[in-house]
């Protein structure tokens, strides 16, 4: 028994002819498919996508198919970039084989409470696939809503599985001029939903790794969050929070702590500079960087802050980020137990790539040996570091490799 996988790309400006030649390409490699997701870069629009997710769903009428729009593909050293190059690409990727079980749930939204939309996610998912899941993959709703609440949802999805482990992104519909999201539109088969939720999973005779890295170093003394209000950090170390940001992420500078006051979320990305959390299994910082002020001089924070978490200053380059790619490489390799791979799937963060401009997947490239790979350009990502928990972050990049289950 062993995993078929197809991967196919299309760049095509036609949305139905893109998504049918992604589809017979990965078809090609994968021809009894059981799970198939469709990736589809935003800037192709919402308004056709219904069709394009029939045409999927035709192109593999025994498997489940699902998708939704995203900012991004990069696939074979180019880079289908929506948000910053305009880019237009559709993705399809394909799990099969024998042994090979796979199902895919969808919420129609994360509702008045999302842990248990995450929960009912769960259920959905794991009832369908009838077994136990080995891993899973989440398309959320990312950071285009605001406070974000996919950590609430893969909190939910633990709670029903509580050893799941899961990768993926939130799903998005573009970028507003102020830097706001879109809502992205999630599909199941032909039908079709804004801000929809979805969760894959695979069973059987499929072995699954999981890793992230982010390239964050310590560089200096950080501070505690002593005061929060949903997604702002009021106070840290007993003093309004956006004072206590601005001496330690721009000290001694006035015009550059003038800077970082008119819009912290950009400068923190031009200077490499920013607030992340230390991580109990190691090495690692989870990024908590400061999206904005609020009037009252708190911090907004996208990424769950709560009181007592500490936050160290941390540099992050495009050197450090590359090697997060080797680093995310390795652990991969120890987490599945395996050198090969007969697909891996990346979600990078998107402001890492257009910062970067480099090759994250040909470095990937050197450091793993895989069949197939590609790359999802994510708004928001859920991550796994070592065997931690999945994780609702930024900047990172996360990382799915599968390959057969020795027998």
């Amino acid at each position: 028994m062993s995993l078929v996988t197809g991967v196919g790309v299309s760049a095509e400006r036609d949305l139905n002819a893109a998504i049918a030649a992604a589809a017979a390409e990965a078809r090609s490699q994968c021809p009894d498919a059981v799970l198939v997701l469709g990736f589809v870069t935003h800037n192709h629009g919402a308004a056709g996508l219904g069709e394009a997710a029939g045409i999927l769903a035709s192109a593999f009428p025994g498997a489940q198919t699902a998708g939704g729009q995203v900012n991004g593909i990069t696939y074979d050293h180019e880079r289908y970039d929506a948000v910053f190059a305009n880019r237009f690409a559709v993705a399809v990727v394909a799990f099969g084989g024998a042994g090979v079980r796979g199902a895919i749930a969808l919420q129609a939204s994360a509702g008045t409470s999302p842990r248990s939309s995450g929960s009912a996610l769960a259920r959905d998912a794991i009832e369908r696939l009838g077994t136990t899941p080995v891993g899973g993959i989440f398309l959320g709703i990312g950071l285009s809503q605001v406070p974000p609440v996919d950590q609430q949802i893969v909190d939910g999805i633990r709670d029903v599985a509580p050893r799941l482990r899961i990768t993926g992104s939130g799903l998005c519909g573009g970028m507003q001029l102020d830097g706001s999201y879109d809502p992205g539109v999630a599909f199941l088969g032909r039908e079709v939903v804004e801000r929809g939720v979805l969760l894959a999973v695979l069973g059987g005779e499929v072995r699954l790794g999981f890793s992230a890295a982010n390239g964050m170093r310590p560089v200096g003394p950080g501070a505690f969050v002593t005061k929060v209000d949903g997604a702002e950090i009021v106070e840290l170390n007993g003093r309004p929070a956006k004072d206590v940001t601005l001496d330690l992420l721009a000290p001694d500078s006035p015009d550059l702590r003038a800077l970082f006051e008119k819009n912290p979320q950009v400068m923190a990305i031009e200077r490499g500079i920013t607030f992340a959390a230390p991580d109990l299994e190691g090495d690692f910082y989870w990024c908590h960087s400061p999206a904005m002020f609020t009037p009252r001089g708190g911090v907004f924070d996208a990424f769950g802050p709560r009181v007592g978490m500490g936050l160290a200053v941390t540099r992050i380059d495009p050197e450090s980020c590359m090697s997060a790619v080797a680093e995310a490489a390795g652990m991969l390799q120890q987490d599945a137990g395996t050198e090969e791979f007969e697909l891996t799937l990346a979600f990078s963060c998107s402001l890492r790539g257009f910062t970067l401009g480099a090759d994250e997947d040909g470095e990937l490239r050197k450091h793993v040996k895989s069949r197939r790979h590609i790359g999802i350009v994510a708004n928001g990502e859920v991550g796994c570091y070592r065997h931690g928990r999945p994780m609702f972050t930024g900047w990172v990049f996360a990382l799915l490799g599968a390959a057969t289950e020795s027998s």
